[in-house]
């Protein structure tokens, strides 16, 4: 029991250091500065194919992925099928014959 005490306010004393030493330089270790709002290596001017796809690799945070970057690729996959669904329905319909 007389050990607790001192433990206690050992702990306290190095989370109060820590906290004015991440407060005066701004070095927060959990920040992530990094860009994240870009999709992660795919072509913007073309077709996106499936090779591309099955290589992407997206940066990891110290938390994990970035959800910003994971959403923007995700929203352009979504458009470019979205794209490509789009151009196969006309493609199928000038292909039909004329009744």
């Amino acid at each position: 029991m007389n050990l607790v005490l001192p433990v206690v306010v050992a702990a306290i004393g190095v989370w109060i250091a820590f906290s004015i030493v991440v407060w005066a330089t701004g070095d927060d270790s959990l920040r992530d500065d990094a860009p994240d709002d870009e999709p992660a290596g795919l072509p913007e001017d073309e077709p996106i194919s499936e090779a591309e796809v099955g290589a992407l690799r997206f940066d990891t945070g110290p938390r994990g992925y970035r959800t910003k970057q994971v959403d923007a690729t995700m929203r352009r996959l979504a458009w470019e099928i979205g794209r490509r669904d789009e151009r196969i329905a006309e493609l199928e319909a000038e292909r039909q014959p004329a009744d």
